[in-house]
C-alpha cells in the first residue's frame, strides 16, 4: 500500500531563542572616572613619546615599547604626521599636564633619543648603542609574566651608579643632570601612602663610569609568601592550581616538592622585609625593552639653545659667548615674532568682529523693510525704494530733471534756452566767450523785443 503524503503546518516555535555568541556585554559608558586632585596633576610627571624624521620599523616598535613602560601616564595611543611640528607637541603640552618630552630620531651613522623637560628644557641627547625590544626578550623566556593590569600603575625606579665620584673618562659626562632628568620621569614615592601590593613594575638606570654608558632595564615584579616550601606556596596560590589527579595523597605532592619546577621556580626569590610586619618574597623577570645609552650633547631649551656640554666637540670661551650671543638673538627674534603674530590675530579679530556686527546691523534692517512692505514682493519693494537688493538706479540727466508725485517735471531742475533767467544768467558770465556773446545777444534781443 502505498503511503499518502502528510500535510503538517508550520507553526513558530514558541519561546525559541538564538544561542548567544561572544561574551556578556559589560557597561563601560556609566563608569565614573576617578577624580584627581590638581595638586597631583601637577606633582606627577607626564610624558609623550615621539619618533621624527625618516626611522627603521625597529625603532617604531620601540617607541610603542617605550610608551608601555610610561604607562600609565604618557598618551599611550598618540597619533603623529608629517605635518606636525615639535613646536606643535610643545603647545598641547601644558593643557594636558605634560612635563617630558621622548624623541627617537635615526640618522645613517647610529640612533638617538632625546629627553627633554617642558616648557624651558634642558634638553639631554643620547646615542642608542643598542637596543633590544620586549617581544624579543619575551621570546627568550619560557614561561613570560605580566598583564594588562600590570600597566596600570607607574613602575618603580632604581638609580644605581650616579651618586659616585666622577669617572676616570677623559671627558666626563655630567652625571648630576643625567640623573636629575632620569628621576624626574618617574613619580616620586610617596612613603606614608606607599601601597606594597601596588608595586607591579621597577625600571633600573644603571650607570658604567668605566665605559661611561646608561643601562635602562624593565621588570616585571612578582611577590610571594616568603620561609615556604614550593610544593606549600603552589596549593595556596590562586592561580594555576596544580593537578593533583596522579597523586594518592596530598603529601606525595608536598613532599615531592609540588612536581617539576619551572624555570623561573629555579631561581629563589629575595627576602625583603614587609609593612605589615613579617617577611615576602620578591621575584623580578625581565619584560623589555633594553637599551644602553650614551650622552652626546646637552642644550638649553627644548632642542633650541646654548650647548651645554658635548662629547666631542670644545669650544673656548671666544666661541662659547659668540654661540652664548647668537641664541640671545634667536630668543629674541623668536619672542618678537610671538608678539607680531599677537598683534595681527588681535587686529585681525578687531575686523571680524566689525564685520559681523555690521552684517548683524544689515540683517536687522532688511528685516524691519520686509515688516512695513506687508504682503508685498520682495522684488517690487526694492525697486520703489531703490534699495540695495532692487534693480541700479538711474543716472541722474541734467537736460531732464526729477519727476513730482504727479509726475510733472520740475521747473527749478530743467533749463529753457530763450527764458530771461536764461539771458540774464548768460550775460554775467565772465569770461570771453560769455562777455561777448552776452553783451550783443542781449541787447539785440533787447531791441527787437
Amino acid at each position: 500500500e502505498s503511503l499518502a503524503p502528510v500535510h503538517c503546518e508550520e507553526r513558530p516555535l514558541l519561546g525559541f531563542r538564538m544561542p548567544q555568541q561572544g561574551r556578556k556585554r559589560k557597561k563601560k559608558r556609566t563608569a565614573k572616572p576617578e577624580e584627581i586632585s590638581e595638586k597631583e596633576l601637577k606633582n606627577t610627571p607626564r610624558c609623550f613619546v615621539l619618533k621624527r624624521g625618516a626611522v627603521s620599523n625597529h625603532v617604531r616598535d620601540l617607541v610603542q615599547d617605550m610608551r608601555e613602560v610610561m604607562s600609565p601616564n604618557c598618551a599611550k595611543k598618540l597619533r603623529e604626521s608629517r605635518i606636525n611640528r615639535l613646536e606643535d607637541f610643545a603647545a598641547v603640552a601644558g593643557h594636558f599636564n605634560v612635563s617630558h618630552l621622548i624623541l627617537f630620531t635615526a640618522t645613517k651613522a647610529a640612533n638617538y633619543m632625546k629627553l627633554a623637560k617642558l616648557p624651558q628644557g634642558p634638553t639631554l641627547t643620547f646615542r642608542i648603542d643598542s637596543f633590544s625590544l620586549s617581544r624579543d626578550v619575551r621570546a627568550a623566556q619560557k614561561r613570560p609574566r605580566g598583564g594588562a593590569r600590570d600597566y596600570t600603575s607607574a613602575p618603580l625606579q632604581v638609580m644605581n651608579g650616579f651618586s659616585g665620584k666622577a669617572s676616570g673618562v677623559e671627558k666626563a659626562s655630567p652625571k648630576e643632570l643625567v640623573a636629575e632628568m632620569f628621576r624626574g620621569l618617574f613619580p616620586a614615592v610617596d612613603v606614608p601612602n606607599f601601597n606594597q601590593s601596588e608595586v607591579r613594575r621597577t625600571a633600573l638606570f644603571n650607570y658604567d663610569p668605566e665605559a661611561d654608558v646608561v643601562y635602562f632595564r624593565h621588570y616585571h615584579v612578582t611577590q610571594s609568601t616568603a620561609g615556604l616550601e614550593r610544593g606549600v606556596s603552589k596549593l595556596l596560590r590562586t592561580t594555576r592550581l596544580p593537578k593533583l589527579g596522579r597523586k594518592e595523597d596530598i603529601a606525595d605532592f608536598v613532599l615531592g616538592g609540588g612536581m617539576a619546577a619551572s624555570e623561573s621556580e629555579n631561581e629563589q626569590p629575595v627576602e625583603a622585609p614587609s609593612i605589615g610586619g613579617g617577611k615576602i618574597g620578591v621575584r623580578l623577570s625581565e619584560t623589555g625593552p633594553r637599551l644602553t645609552l650614551q650622552l652626546i650633547k646637552a642644550e638649553e631649551g627644548v632642542c633650541s639653545g646654548g650647548v651645554l656640554y658635548h662629547r666631542f666637540l670644545t669650544k673656548t670661551p671666544t666661541q662659547q659667548q659668540v654661540l652664548e650671543e647668537k641664541a640671545r638673538q634667536r630668543r629674541k627674534l623668536k619672542e618678537r615674532n610671538e608678539k607680531l603674530e599677537k598683534k595681527v590675530g588681535d587686529v585681525k579679530a578687531k575686523k571680524k568682529a566689525i564685520k559681523e556686527k555690521a552684517k548683524a546691523a544689515s540683517k536687522e534692517r532688511e528685516g524691519g523693510g520686509e515688516e512695513d512692505s506687508g504682503e508685498e514682493e520682495p522684488g517690487k519693494s526694492d525697486k520703489a525704494s531703490g534699495g540695495a537688493g532692487g534693480t541700479k538706479r538711474k543716472r541722474f540727466h541734467p537736460l531732464y530733471g526729477k519727476k513730482d508725485k504727479k509726475g510733472s517735471k520740475s521747473k527749478e531742475g530743467t533749463v529753457e534756452f530763450g527764458d530771461s533767467t536764461g539771458s540774464k544768467n548768460g550775460a554775467k558770465q565772465k569770461g570771453k566767450g560769455g562777455g561777448k556773446g552776452g553783451g550783443k545777444g542781449g541787447k539785440k534781443a533787447g531791441g527787437k523785443g
